[in-house]
């Protein structure tokens, strides 16, 4: 089999078991529905409203619709490479990174989130896109809608993040990697990363995060330098939606944020120095 072609199905079964484990998680919510309300629903003739309702069930129990996908993903993975007979923790690089660094990852993720968001609504103001801005954060709204906090962090702040990276990170970039140039195997993973996304505005930061989560993935050598990143960004978003009396002056905030988010991009790269030099002097022992 041609080796593009197998890594391409590769990618295409990786996708696969994402998006089934999300329809699956999604239709089981929709089948709760249907019998918590199957009095109510005997008699029912309002399907515009009834669409409604479901949506809105939906999202007041996404976090818990996240979570239950999140099990279908591993499962389906475990199977997947149990089939392959590869170890899917040394196929993804779950390697040890020091503390000090896991802490630095996170606040540079928080970091991440701030500028982007401050990206976001200049571009927003500047090409009066305040329509499609309106319906990007309807989206996230109804996400974070949920009053269960813990849930949302479990969910929607450690979970997925986790399953993302190792799918788009560790399973797909690695794939990419060993057939074509690193730079294209960035490009691409990123870009799947944010067409993922489903949305055109959270489709362009996810594509720029993309390209930044896989550059961490890359110098760290660890697949837990996204995840921690991810965590951080996500983390954040849900903190500052239910808590949004703990936000700083937005001036100071921004300020603060460029300069975490440089001088933590700027040790994290130094980590790929202190990577290459280990492995000389393992070379030249």
């Amino acid at each position: 089999m041609n080796k593009k072609f197998e890594m391409f199905m590769n990618i295409v079964i990786y996708l696969a078991v994402f998006i089934l484990a999300q329809f699956f998680a999604s239709y089981l919510a929709i089948f709760v529905f249907y019998i918590m309300n199957i009095n109510e629903l005997k008699s029912f003739t309002d399907i515009v409203y009834l669409q409604e309702e479901i949506t809105a069930f939906i999202s007041q129990h996404t976090p818990t619709i996240y979570i239950i996908s999140f099990v279908f993903s591993v499962l389906g993975y475990y199977m997947l490479f149990k089939a392959k007979k590869k170890n899917v923790v040394k196929e993804v690089g779950f390697f040890k990174i020091p503390f000090y660094k896991v802490f630095i990852l996170f606040f540079v993720g928080v970091a991440a989130n701030v500028v982007v968001d401050f990206l976001l609504d200049c571009i927003v103001y500047y090409f009066n896109l305040e329509h499609s801005f309106a319906k990007h954060n309807t989206l996230i709204e109804g996400i974070l809608s949920t009053n269960n906090v813990l849930l949302l962090l479990l969910s929607t702040g450690i979970m997925y993040p986790v399953l993302e990276e190792v799918i788009f990170r560790g399973f797909i970039f690695n794939e990419l990697k060993k057939n074509i140039s690193t730079t294209k195997a960035i490009g691409i993973q990123a870009f799947l990363f944010g067409f993922f996304h489903l949305n055109p505005i959270q489709g362009s930061y996810a594509f720029l995060l993309g390209l930044f989560f896989a550059y961490a993935y890359l110098w760290t050598g660890s697949i837990w330098a996204p995840i921690v990143l991810h965590i951080g960004l996500n983390t954040y978003t849900v903190i500052m939606n239910k808590f949004p009396q703990l936000s700083l002056n937005s001036t100071l905030h921004l300020v603060l944020s460029v300069f975490v988010l440089i001088a933590g991009t700027v040790i994290i790269y130094k980590t790929k120095i202190e990577r290459q030099d280990s492995n000389e002097l393992k070379k030249s022992s």
